[in-house]
């Protein structure tokens, strides 16, 4: 009978630790560390995933001509044993190691999506960190690719003055949270008004700085302003029509599109130009 008996004990702690062994395996596993990131390949997919109550940490490094917008195309996304009604992955990009928190944008994804940074473009030559959270036991693809924007905040795109910028793009998205801008600068020659021409089929807008920051609109907004339109047009001047740019200074051009359905616009014979 005592046989018995410490067979039956034996069985119970087998069970439990089965048991135990299945359910930490049932949380599923996560990629890298916030200090040891899993390195993504412009262009490549990359099966991934997330443990349950866990974090995956990613990161990438744009190409020395490689300033622009990027997206992250999440796909094949399964989400199982999720613990909220949200049932959906947090993604977000930040510039240092170690610091997820101090993250430029994030984008909730409940199925398969594609997350278009909400931030002021990637700089070249710059390695980006990638950080998700999911609400449950997640595994998917990613892919990291190149967007449709063109420069930064920090290396925008040179415009030679009366010389065509032709293949230009934009990642034409005006709705929260993704939003896509083109960025570029010219140096004037002499102080004048100066005219920006340019063929686009969908409708742009754009706006004229005086600072590399891109915040301050030149002398005020309504003359620092474009109207959103096709073929998009406008003269720069000073406070006044007669005024006109200061002469041997750079200014700094931002182009975005009105569409509220992601869209990379394509434009051409961008030119900036003198009157005189």
């Amino acid at each position: 009978m005592k046989k018995l008996f410490y067979f039956i004990i034996i069985l119970i702690f087998g069970a439990c630790s089965v048991s135990t062994e299945e359910s930490s395996s049932d949380y599923g596993s996560s990629d890298g560390t916030a200090a040891a990131p899993v390195e993504l390949t412009v262009g490549t997919a990359k099966a991934g995933s997330v443990a349950k109550y866990g974090y995956s940490y990613y990161k990438f490094t744009t190409s020395s001509t490689g300033a622009g917008s990027y997206k992250l195309a999440i796909a094949s996304l399964l989400i199982t044993d999720s613990y909220s009604s949200s049932s959906s992955i947090i993604s977000y990009i930040y510039g240092v190691q170690a610091t997820p928190n101090s993250y430029f944008s994030s984008q909730s994804c409940a199925t398969s999506c594609t997350d278009y940074f909400d931030y002021d473009n990637g700089d070249a030559s710059t390695t980006y960190y990638i950080r998700i959270y999911g609400y449950g036991k997640v595994t998917y693809s990613l892919t990291l690719s190149k967007g449709g924007s063109e420069g930064s905040v920090n290396s925008p795109v040179e415009l030679t003055l009366s010389t065509a910028h032709t293949s230009g793009t934009v990642d034409n998205i005006y709705s929260y949270p993704n939003y896509g801008y083109s960025y570029y600068k010219f140096t004037t020659s002499s102080a004048d008004n100066y005219t920006l021409s340019m063929n686009n089929s969908d409708s742009l807008d754009c706006s004229l700085y005086s600072n590399s920051a891109f915040s301050t609109y030149v002398t005020s907004y309504s003359y620092g302003h474009c109207t959103a339109d096709e073929n998009l047009s406008k003269t720069f001047t000073g406070t006044t029509s007669s005024e006109g740019l200061s002469a041997n200074t750079v200014y700094y051009l931002k182009i975005w599109g009105s569409s509220t359905t992601a869209k990379t616009t394509t434009y051409d014979n961008m030119t900036v130009a003198p009157e005189g």
